[in-house]
């Protein structure tokens, strides 16, 4: 990128600080490196983790973002997003997380779509959610909850685009995480590796494991403040409605 003459030194540093770790050694370095360990590398609990009374008292918006699961992990995430600095800052508030079944409880009995309903709407309470965003290939979930009038916007879930955009926003301190009620949350950041088999095929991929509440917070991201492909610049109109 250095050897560019078209690019001038501001926009040089704006591509610099959109990408972390293995990506920014390839897209900026130009060096080709291996994703390997934990993928989320930089988060740090002293910088991302808050306590109940550090939550600010107003939001621009409330957001919640899910992955879901019958019998793998259903998850919701409550979001609050405002400005600061004129950039996007994300709480997240607290998390539900209902894991489905074990090896151990094989009988225990399924939470169907019409409970997770039940569920989200006294996750929520009283608060004003302006979307509830959804993996697209939860169709029964999203029908759903649009039949009940709550207003869902499908994800994007680009899995390599949303990890950078999370390691970036990490990188930034714009993630706040309320500790006491994300325990799920802060345990797979510890957990969530890159596949090494699928490096050995040339594919950047994580383990299918440890990753429900990962993947909510990556479609928040993503479908909210995608990074632009044409020029590579991030969305600049606040949230991507």
């Amino acid at each position: 990128m250095d050897d560019n003459p078209s690019l001038d030194e501001e926009t040089k540093n704006r591509y610099k600080k959109m990408f972390v770790g293995v990506f920014y050694q390839r897209f900026i370095l130009g060096l080709w490196v291996l994703a390997e360990g934990i993928i989320y590398h930089n988060f740090d609990k002293e910088r991302h983790c808050i306590n109940k009374e550090d939550i600010p008292s107003k939001f621009d918006y409330y957001y919640v973002t899910s992955d879901y699961g019958i019998t793998n992990p259903q998850v919701f995430l409550l979001c609050g997003i405002k400005m600061v600095n004129k950039k996007p800052h994300i709480w997240i508030l607290k998390e539900y997380y209902n894991k489905g079944i074990s090896e151990k409880k094989k009988k225990q009995k399924l939470k169907t779509d019409i409970i997770f309903l039940k569920d989200y709407l006294k996750f929520i309470g009283d608060l004003d959610i302006k979307k509830t965003i959804i993996d697209p290939s939860a169709t029964s979930l999203i029908n759903l909850f649009k039949q009940h009038d709550i207003k869902v916007k499908e994800a994007d879930n680009a899995v390599i685009d949303g990890i950078n955009l999370v390691l970036s926003f990490l990188d930034q301190n714009r993630i706040h995480i309320v500790e006491e009620n994300c325990p799920e949350l802060i345990r797979e950041f510890a957990s969530y590796i890159w596949d090494m088999k699928a490096q050995e095929k040339g594919e950047d991929k994580p383990i299918k494991l440890n990753d429900h509440a990962l993947d909510a917070l990556r479609y928040l991201l993503q479908t909210l403040f995608p990074i632009k492909k044409k020029g590579v610049y991030f969305y600049k109109g606040g949230v991507n409605k």
